[in-house]
């Protein structure tokens, strides 16, 4: 998991919230639980140490000592109830104490007295282990002073406290989960039209400006970045179309002039006998770069024309082994000329849906520069297979290659790796931009693959014809 993903910071600063909070709620209701309990008993103690001092000991004096003791035996039953009682009187001495409790927990005689300055409530814990919640009510009946302890044991309360301590324990992790897991449902809910302007972003291309993202209607900040994003595509799809235009327009302006130009020069060539050797190989070279020219000029206006898609594109079945077998035997004459050798591994017939001219466009170009970057002596390979529903042409080939840093631009216009080279070899920077159009206009692909004195392998990608995949 990328821990420096949204998704993983706000599921974990979630998660660690509820944490905290139900500690903090689990932590309040065990010692509110806790105190309800202790204070309920204490509560309970006092009350019936007040009733005794109402009850019993208002008879202290004209009743013997043991028929207090009978009387609270049968009316508070401190042994049968698992209680202690004891009273002393005002000089110390003792008046009550209970027996031992029915389940002969702990032994009375066993509680220490308490000190002159003990406190109300306090826990006793005597020798067999048992604690003793104990109450200390100081009462004065009748003019006589006396000293009633009333104690329970505490062993109850702790095993109801443990019992809901468990349950805490064992329950927060399963609610913790349970939470976090809600919470990743939830994040994932909410983040989900970031995800889909995200991935519909991440299809439009330059042949697809006029395409919008999803606009969630939340009336918050992601609306409002939504139309943003989209008034941003639309200044860009109106630039691009400018620039479009504008390479188009300026390349249609140049091809009448420069095919005058071209014109007028060979008809003075041709024309004029008297011209010298010096001239005639200056106007040579004039016709040549006017020559350039034009194919710069006819190269960007077909571009252009593609990537507007208002080239004419025809779609016709066709079986692609015949396109690429007579391609590249017309070509073969420029690789024979640098002793390169062509192998064709195309034997299964496979048929696309396209046009046929603008294909062997692609075939031309892409067997072209393999055969200008690959040295004498050297070999092409051009294979056919089929992938899930496409058609994979691979011109590999065994020349000097493209270098790592020049790949990403390679399809840029009018880059060239070594310019130099490329010039010397008559090249434009525009031949693999008009195959990447030309494969984007039927819908496929172009990739390059390439190491540096090893070769160069050129993949196009598209879509094969109906009922072939």
């Amino acid at each position: 998991m990328n821990t420096r993903s949204l998704y993983f910071r706000l599921i974990l600063w979630y998660s660690g919230l509820v944490i905290v909070v139900l500690l903090a709620f689990a932590a309040y209701t065990y010692e509110g639980v806790r105190g309800r309990l202790y204070g309920e008993m204490e509560r309970t103690l006092a009350r019936r140490a007040q009733q005794i001092a109402d009850n019993v000991l208002i008879h202290e004096g004209s009743e013997p000592d043991q028929e207090i003791a009978r009387q609270i035996r049968e009316v508070y039953s401190p042994a049968a109830n698992n209680r202690f009682i004891r009273i002393l009187k005002s000089d110390g001495s003792l008046l009550y104490v209970s027996q031992k409790p029915k389940d002969g927990s702990f032994d009375p005689l066993t509680v220490p007295l308490p000190s002159p300055h003990a406190s109300a409530q306090r826990m006793e814990t005597l020798p067999s282990g048992v604690t003793l919640l104990m109450v200390d009510l100081p009462v004065t009946v009748a003019g006589k002073g006396f000293r009633i302890e009333m104690g329970a044991p505490t062993r109850e309360m702790q095993t109801a406290l443990h019992g809901l301590l468990v349950t805490l324990l064992f329950g927060l992790p399963i609610v913790v989960v349970t939470v976090s897991a809600g919470g990743y449902v939830l994040v994932r809910r909410s983040l989900k039209p970031v995800e889909d302007i995200r991935a519909t972003a991440e299809q439009i291309t330059f042949g697809n400006l006029s395409n919008r993202l999803p606009v969630a209607a939340t009336g918050d900040e992601l609306e409002h970045l939504s139309v943003t994003l989209n008034q941003m595509l639309e200044r860009l799809e109106s630039a691009y179309q400018q620039v479009s235009r504008f390479s188009a327009d300026a390349s249609h302006e140049l091809r009448t002039p420069l095919t005058i130009m071209r014109g007028e020069l060979e008809s003075v060539v041709q024309r004029e006998a008297g011209l010298t050797e010096e001239l005639r190989g200056r106007i040579g070279s004039v016709l040549e770069e006017a020559e350039r020219l034009s194919h710069i000029a006819e190269s960007l206006f077909t571009i252009s024309r593609l990537d507007a898609g208002e080239a004419r594109i025809e779609h016709v079945t066709f079986d692609l082994v015949d396109l690429i077998k007579t391609t590249a035997e017309q070509m073969s004459l420029m690789a024979e000329e640098k002793s390169i050798s062509v192998v064709i591994k195309a034997e299964q017939a496979l048929s696309v849906d396209g046009d046929p001219a603008r294909l062997k466009q692609v075939i031309v170009n892409l067997l072209d520069n393999a055969i200008k970057y690959t040295p004498r002596g050297g070999s092409i390979t051009v294979a056919l297979s089929k992938a899930v529903h496409k058609a994979v042409l691979a011109i590999a080939d065994t020349g000097i290659g493209i270098a790592p840093e020049a790949l990403p631009h390679i399809f840029e216009r009018f880059y060239r790796a070594d310019k130099v080279r490329s010039r010397e070899q008559g090249g434009a920077g525009l031949g693999l931009s008009i195959v990447r159009s030309i494969c984007q206009a039927h819908g496929g692909t172009v990739e390059i693959e390439s190491a540096e004195n090893k070769g160069t392998i050129c993949r196009v990608l598209l879509p094969l014809a109906e009922g072939e995949g």
